[in-house]
């Protein structure tokens, strides 16, 4: 907890009667989750502890509970997923495929992501979708080490790719041709797409499969939205076709 008071003295914080519960829960949310749990129970005990003093008016830290844990993918069979990696032979492809197989992002989300939205420390991509909430992503072991490897070899064939200068918000996944471009065009999706033609499966049939995969370990609708960003709509269609027997409850908005 002392990094957090230091961090609000740093901030030009000099008295605990200028917290809010913005300050409580930012502080507490960006926090891995690992330490989440040791630290938001002393926070809550020392504001009441100044409250029941009237040394501060009111509690800040009262109403921010903590987010659930996010529950990392159940990976499809590796004998099954290694069967279609091994079909594409570059980094680049495999990542691809990775980020479809297993995190089930759709075709048109490829093109889209930016690098600054790859937090490898965390294991995160952010996918920001038009008309909807932005989508975190929560990348399996493997996955980010295709991600590793697929940014080096970037870097080593296109170095200038990764400045700022002259490519603002550069996008992670680049071709010959669009590394060329200094307007920085999104990659073409013939790219992705001629990936998936070599693999011999759609990405929108392989996204398909890896949905209903995860919907038959759980009947819970609520969990296929979360882990891959669906509509209440879609879910329960996954959820009902993975589990015939069982009629999911109302999602709760």
């Amino acid at each position: 907890m002392t990094p957090i008071l230091e961090g609000w003295v740093e901030a030009g914080i000099n008295n605990l009667r200028e917290i809010t519960r913005n300050h409580v829960e930012t502080a507490v949310t960006d926090l891995p989750h690992a330490r989440r749990h040791s630290v938001h129970p002393p926070l809550r005990s020392l504001f009441r502890a100044l409250r029941r003093e009237r040394q501060i008016f009111r509690d800040p830290a009262r109403s921010v509970s903590l987010p659930h844990a996010p529950r990392l993918p159940t990976p499809p069979p590796s004998d099954r997923l290694k069967g279609v990696l091994n079909r594409v032979d570059d980094v680049r492809s495999q990542l691809i495929v990775a980020l479809v197989a297993v995190h089930a992002l759709a075709h048109d989300d490829l093109p889209s992501l930016l690098l600054e939205d790859l937090d490898r420390t965390r294991g995160q991509l952010r996918v920001h979708r038009r008309g909807r909430r932005d989508h975190f992503v929560y990348l399996d072991e493997a996955t980010i080490e295709l991600a590793a490897a697929w940014l080096r070899e970037r870097h080593r064939r296109w170095p200038r790719t990764t400045s700022p200068h002259p490519h603002p918000h550069p996008h992670p996944l680049i071709s010959r041709v669009s590394a060329a471009d200094e307007t920085n065009p999104r990659v073409s999706t013939e790219v992705t797409k001629t990936v998936f033609e070599r693999v011999g499966i759609s990405a929108r049939k392989l996204r398909e499969d890896r949905i209903y995969d995860e919907a038959r370990y759980t009947a819970d609708p609520v969990h296929l939205m979360r882990l891959f960003g669906l509509g209440k709509t879609t879910a329960m269609k996954y959820a009902t076709a993975a589990h015939p027997d069982k009629k999911p409850g109302p999602i709760q908005a």
